[in-house]
């Protein structure tokens, strides 16, 4: 998948580094918080589980021109973190955090995941905001390969959003993924739901609508990927 990389300072823990001992902000990382309006106390969070620096969220994300003066007002209060995290230790650093940043009004989600490739480190962000839907807008994620649109996707996502509970955990230009959160599911209808939207999470993923029924009843997500 593709994403926007960014110079992040700072090293990976490795894999003897599952907890890291907390630290003080560097200089420069204090500067990132206060230019940003951030809480320096989410810096500390993170070194929890990461001793990997800290950066600003893509500044091109700001090129996006808003569609209205709501979505430009938006924009200004939209700033954010980004992370290096080992593959291995991303979906417990998120999954770890999440109420935590959320309470405070952040939400933290995977912005590429490498799947351990080349021993390539995952990026993970933190926005200022707990407004799932705006993060999606502002990255604007799609599937245009299957003409769905920033504004299309968003809609979908309302609607599985009302049925099954979804909590955004990572989200890219072309990708997304929510935990579900709705008990007693039909996963096999659910799966062929999803596979309707994203025909290529089975086509050239699980290989079957079952699979992946199967696969989303174990991880208890709904990922969706347009190649």
């Amino acid at each position: 998948m593709t994403g926007i990389y960014v110079f992040v300072f700072g090293c990976v823990s490795g894999p003897s580094q599952a907890v890291i001992k907390k630290s003080g902000l560097t200089i420069q990382e204090r500067h990132i918080c206060d230019s940003l309006g951030i809480d320096s106390s989410i810096v500390l969070k993170i070194r929890e589980y990461t001793d990997s620096g800290v950066s600003p969220f893509p500044a091109n994300l700001e090129n996006i021109p808003p569609k209205d003066s709501a979505a430009n007002e938006a924009k200004e209060k939209l700033h954010g973190l980004l992370f290096n995290s080992a593959h291995e230790f991303t979906n417990n650093t998120v999954n770890s955090l999440f109420d935590k940043l959320h309470r405070i009004g952040y939400t933290i989600f995977v912005y590429e995941d490498h799947f351990g490739m080349g021993d390539r480190p995952d990026l993970v962000g933190i926005l200022k905001t707990i407004d799932k839907y705006e993060i999606l807008r502002r990255i604007q994620t799609d599937g245009i390969n299957y003409q769905i649109d920033n504004d299309s996707l968003l809609h979908i996502i309302k609607k599985f959003d009302e049925k099954y509970s979804l909590q955004l955990t990572g989200v890219g230009n072309d990708w997304c993924e929510f935990k579900v959160n709705t008990p007693h599911i039909d996963w096999l209808q659910f799966a062929k739901e999803a596979y309707k939207v994203c025909p290529d999470i089975v086509d050239q993923g699980a290989g079957s609508v079952e699979k992946l029924a199967d696969e989303m009843k174990r991880t208890g997500r709904l990922y969706f990927w347009w190649d």
